[in-house]
């Protein structure tokens, strides 16, 4: 990857991945070739080392975003650790997120903070086994550890995603089965460490992998994806990543789709734009910023075969995991979040826009787990995309079996709702909002035909450009993950 070329120089960033060889230059299709080039293991700012009294030398290496550490010794914990460490320092205040891609099984695999490389120094660590996650610590130096741990998993999945954090002297442990979705490991605790420390990886007793590695402390704040636009695409189409901490241009820096480096149209500290590429599949995207190459936060993207509709965009509106599908005239609609209401909506969001008046008609055709889901499924007019606008919005709620008529009057007001009749899980239903100037009015009809106006219209100010469009929030529900699909919805704008 080239940053600057002039006659007399070129200057390269080593990309993610890279390894040793010789690098070419074609001018003119002249090829010139230097001599070997080094690329050393890790990216800037990691070391490895082992740590007590091991049975054979530990080793470590980086490659396409993942860490492999084999470890001689056989313990961490007791009074003294024996394993195998690759590290930074942290000043202050931080914390490690790491994705365990191996079976904790294999190996003992932990992410750490310690005070020294003294094998029995003052540390802090997470990790999962048996079936259990435990946050483990060693209070004060050559003392013996101690640990809490979560609930007992009877059928865990890997990979796992584990969190530890520092704040001052208080330490506390996380563990997700996705890297969105935390859960703390008992509570937090009092450990005394200097302000500078080691933080990374360790293993012992065999060989373990982690990915999605990321660092984050106030000198160096990790990356972080706040919104995909859309959440669901072709291949082909555009996508906008909003966000913070990518740096103001890529550099060395790669956008990973489902752990695969895919191109770059725009990179920006706040926002980067790709296309994706032939051959994507659906999963996480992670921003891995040079030069230590520290991960962001993983949003998943829905690649389809067929895009949605002209006019049409969809994303995640105060929630993460949602998707958008498009097929034979039908949108299925995945939602993530916590409901539809209060002083914020979390959903996920198919829309375009509105200028002026307006309504949208849809048919709901189905949920799932209905009835007591706990989902909501409707349409909606909102000023903006932020979770607070001021909106109006008719909707199914799964875990009632009722139709409502909701509006938020104002930016982060909480939202007013009016019942309107039970269907249970009588589907189809229809549903309508409609816009006239400030004036929205909610309707539900059984068949489309005769029409039945829940409570009286309401007046909520909104500007003349608006969002209209699908929403479906999956608060509650029963899946194993909290998202549920709606396949609705034959749906009709009209611009009056």
């Amino acid at each position: 990857m080239v940053a600057s070329w002039s006659d007399t120089a070129i200057v390269a960033v080593v990309p993610a991945g890279a390894s040793s060889g010789s690098f070419s230059v074609t001018v003119n299709s002249q090829v010139v070739t230097s001599p070997s080039f080094t690329v050393t293991a890790f990216p800037s700012g990691w070391s490895d080392t082992d740590v007590g009294p091991v049975s054979q030398a530990g080793s470590a290496t980086y490659s396409n975003g993942t860490f492999t550490v084999t470890g001689g010794g056989g313990n961490i914990g007791g009074s003294v650790d024996a394993m195998h460490f690759v590290y930074q320092t942290l000043v202050g205040d931080g914390s490690i997120i790491a994705q365990l891609t191996g079976s904790p099984y294999s190996a003992e695999a932990v992410v750490m903070m310690r005070e020294t490389l003294d094998p029995s120094s003052t540390n802090a660590f997470v990790y999962y086994y048996p079936n259990q996650a435990f946050l483990q610590y060693r209070p004060t130096t050559g003392a013996s550890v101690v640990y809490q741990a979560t609930g007992y998993d009877q059928s865990p999945n890997f990979p796992y995603w584990f969190q530890l954090a520092r704040v001052g002297n208080t330490f506390t442990g996380y563990v997700s089965p996705d890297g969105v979705n935390w859960t703390q490991i008992g509570t937090s605790t009092t450990i005394t460490m200097a302000q500078s420390v080691y933080i990374g990886l360790a293993v012992s007793g065999g060989t373990d992998t982690f990915g999605n590695v990321s660092v984050n402390s106030t000198a160096t704040p990790s990356p972080v994806i706040t919104g995909l636009s859309p959440t669901t695409a072709s291949v082909g189409s555009q996508v906008s990543i909003g966000g913070n901490n990518f740096g103001g241009t890529q550099g060395g820096s790669v956008l990973l789709l489902n752990g695969t480096p895919v191109p770059v149209s725009t990179w920006s500290n706040l926002a980067i734009v790709f296309t994706v590429p032939a051959g994507a599949t659906s999963g996480p995207l992670v921003v891995s910023v040079a030069p230590i190459m520290n991960n962001s936060n993983p949003v998943n993207l829905e690649v389809t075969a067929q895009p949605l509709p002209t006019s049409w965009l969809n994303q995640d509106v105060g929630a993460e995991g949602g998707s958008t599908t498009f097929s034979g005239g039908t949108f299925t609609v995945t939602g993530a979040g916590n409901g539809l209401g209060g002083t914020a909506d979390g959903m996920q969001f198919a829309y375009q826009t509105l200028v002026g008046d307006g309504s949208i008609i849809a048919r709901l055709t189905g949920l799932q787990n209905t009835p007591n889901s706990g989902t909501d499924a409707g349409v909606m007019i909102r000023e903006t995309l932020n979770p607070g606008a001021a909106d109006a919005t008719v909707f199914y709620s799964g875990g009632s079996g009722y139709l409502y008529f909701q509006d938020r009057a104002t930016t982060g007001a909480t939202a007013n709702t009016v019942q309107g009749s039970y269907i249970g899980a009588a589907f189809p239903e229809w549903l309508e909002v409609v816009r006239s100037g400030n004036t929205f009015t909610a309707f539900t009809s059984p068949n489309g035909v005769s029409w039945t106006q829940i409570g009286t219209s309401t007046t909520v100010t909104m500007a003349q450009t608006v969002y209209i469009g699908l929403a479906v929030s999956g608060f509650g529900t029963l899946d194993p993950l909290p998202s549920t699909t709606c396949r609705s919805i034959r749906p009709r704008i009209q611009h009056l």
